[in-house]
């Protein structure tokens, strides 16, 4: 069967991106480690100093919401993290358990959409909770939003102390 024949225009699909594209990359330069000399890229040396910035600021795994969004933030503004993953970092949770208890009276005073418990101070450990969010999501079958947590859980894995 000829589609075309059947429809009155050709269909036809145009794929763009919008990536940027970093003019510095093959810039390369050379490090001492202790395996040897290493060739690194300028781009290299640029995630690195940041995420080493961010870590010496911020620890990950005892931060409040406001300080995740900082580092998301951060992050973005540096081209380290896609707009859909600052999305997902800095989407709050808590403003959206805030809205269905109001929308639901039904609902328990204890609900939260949060998959782990906060301390006194509101800090969480937020690798756990992603990596909770992507075992949810995987247990629902929802693998693509399992994939997503879980490429979230490896970037704040790179801001561990």
């Amino acid at each position: 069967m000829d589609i075309n024949k059947i429809v009155t225009t050709p269909l036809s699909v145009n794929f763009t991106t919008s990536k940027k594209v970093h003019t510095d990359t093959n810039n390369l330069f050379s490090i001492e480690t202790h395996t040897g000399t290493k060739n690194i890229s300028s781009l290299e040396i640029k995630t690195a100093k940041t995420l080493k910035t961010l870590s010496e600021k911020y620890d990950i795994t005892n931060a409040t919401f406001q300080e995740l969004k900082k580092i998301s933030s951060a992050l973005y503004k540096a081209d380290e993290i896609s707009l859909k993953e600052h999305a997902l970092i800095t989407f709050d949770l808590g403003r959206a358990t805030e809205s269905i208890k109001q929308d639901i009276p039904s609902v328990s005073h204890n609900f939260t959409m949060y998959a782990t418990k906060a301390n006194k101070s509101g800090e969480r450990n937020w690798i756990k909770e992603f990596q909770a969010r992507a075992d949810q999501a995987f247990g629902y079958g929802n693998i693509i939003g399992a994939q997503a947590n879980l490429s979230i859980v490896a970037i704040l894995q790179k801001l561990k102390h």
